[in-house]
């Protein structure tokens, strides 16, 4: 394989190579276990009630099947360009272009409703409540630099900042789970939970398997950090399914101790709870009620900055393969970071979570930009699982056997679970405006495939070159890395 090299090219990333800890953290901190505890299992148990717990344990296996596509590519072609890099090898460097611009812009969009949430969770529970106009704009933007400034002054900074704002939100799950279970919550242990004694209607599980499939998004993480891990092809696919793995412990156990302590023959008490959260603690574990706002800005903080860690990488890979402007692909002259690549990744989602409240309440803006940025990197997964299909037929027409189950069973599961998020985005009958996401959606495939056209008629030799210069260093060589392991 030709690959064009440059001095920065060699330079790259190498001056602290990632562990298998370190590449495994900002997965494990951006899927956010405490945020999605503390509010998306409230939505799940109103759905399938006592059977939270399994659902999760479920969408668990199911977003698996996708961690091993990752894992798959990440041993094969370890880059920095991640999926695109997946993507473009197996199906092209035009579809490769258009999945990127798609699940970037998600990203961009579904960051920029998070950014809007906890500025105003921010300025009602930390600042009192606070109001002026813009209040919650300014928030947002002053919010947005402080979690963009660890991507920019390091990897090492960066991820001692995360794994240390992670453990605490971990340590506090864990005390919670502990209190719970040892007290035998409200009514004594059972394993009803792990039945499906809550599930009424096969719509509201596919609807509730939705929500927790989406609570685990960011497992993909450590991909991009592939060029600054060392032995990259072992420690970046063990990270991946590790961190679906990890994380979904802690989802099926913390969502059982919520759903204990309240009682499996009460589950209504839970789910019209507006904290059932610090209502649990308040019972089992005091001292923790008390700091669940902390814990709170502690888990969504460190997520954030893993997400700036890690997409200002992907930026950066698609801008070294040429596929977006290369002025992206610049390392700072003191960090060796990828610095423009991040703030071209935050600037845009806090202006659009800033400039949203002019428009509708924090609430709403939230919830129709997460969701519709969700759509765009859910894509990104499904086209990532086809590819490695494809990638699989390739393979066997040069005459490789084996990876049957991995390489083509393992992905087509991994669509097949994808698809249920899609059905409950899509369905009919939304009020506005999320009854305009599937025209959004077709809006935003346009915007990729427009900008592919373009690319491809101003810079066809981009395309051209795309699948050699968006793949590391790393992947030809088997031995797999150099430099010293940190975390």
């Amino acid at each position: 394989m030709s690959q064009q090299k440059t001095p920065q090219r060699e330079e790259e990333f190498e001056h602290h190579k990632l562990g298998l800890l370190g590449v495994m953290m900002p997965g494990l901190a951006q899927v956010g276990p405490f945020f999605n505890i503390l509010f998306s299992t409230v939505l799940v148990a109103g759905l399938v009630g006592v059977s939270t717990p399994l659902v999760y344990l479920v969408a668990m296996f199911g977003i698996g099947a996708t961690a091993s596509t990752f894992a798959q590519f990440s041993h094969k072609y370890p880059s920095s360009g991640s999926f695109i890099t997946f993507i473009t090898r197996a199906l092209g460097a035009p579809m490769g272009v258009v999945v990127g611009v798609v699940a970037l812009l998600g990203y961009v969009i579904a960051f920029g409703g998070i950014y809007v949430f906890v500025g105003d969770y921010i300025r009602q529970n930390i600042l009192g409540g606070v109001e002026f106009t813009g209040a919650t704009a300014l928030i947002t933007v002053v919010y947005g630099v402080i979690v963009l400034v660890p991507a920019i002054l390091g990897l090492k900074f960066g991820m001692r900042t995360t794994i240390t704002l992670y453990l605490v939100e971990i340590a506090v799950l864990v005390v919670f789970i502990g209190g719970v279970l040892v007290q035998g919550g409200k009514e004594g242990l059972s394993l009803l939970p792990f039945t499906f004694e809550g599930v009424t209607d096969p719509k509201t599980l596919a609807l509730a398997l939705s929500l927790t499939v989406l609570a685990y998004g960011g497992f993909e993480a450590a991909a991009p950090f592939a060029e600054e891990t060392a032995n990259p092809r072992r420690n970046v696919p063990i990270a991946l399914l590790a961190n679906v793995f990890v994380s979904g412990l802690v989802y099926v156990l913390g969502s059982y101790a919520l759903v204990i302590a309240f009682g499996t023959g009460d589950i209504g008490a839970l789910t019209k709870d507006p904290n059932p959260f610090v209502t649990a603690s308040h019972a089992f574990v005091p001292f923790i009620a008390v700091i669940v706002t902390w814990v709170f800005m502690s888990s969504i903080t460190s997520s954030y900055i893993a997400a700036n860690l890690e997409t200002s990488r992907v930026i950066f890979g698609g801008a070294r393969g040429g596929l977006w402007w290369q002025g992206l692909a610049r390392l700072h002259p003191t960090f060796n970071t990828p610095w423009i690549a991040a703030i071209a990744f935050v600037a845009p989602s806090v202006a659009i979570g800033a400039l949203s409240t002019l428009f509708t309440d924090p609430g709403t803006a939230s919830g129709f930009l997460g969701t519709y940025g969700t759509i765009g990197f859910l894509l990104m997964y499904v086209v990532t699982n086809v590819a490695l299909v494809v990638e699989w037929f390739k393979d066997r027409r040069a005459g490789e056997r084996g990876h049957v189950f991995s390489r083509l069973v393992t992905p087509v599961v991994g669509v097949v679970v994808l698809l249920i998020p899609f059905w409950g985005d899509f369905q009919p009958g939304q009020a506005a405006p999320f009854s305009y996401l599937p025209l959004l959606t077709i809006a935003l495939i346009l915007v990729g495939v427009v900008y592919m056209l373009l690319l491809r008629s101003r810079r066809p030799e981009a395309l051209a070159q795309a699948a050699d210069l968006l793949v590391g260093a790393d992947a030809e060589e088997p031995s797999g890395g150099t430099g010293r392991a940190v975390g």
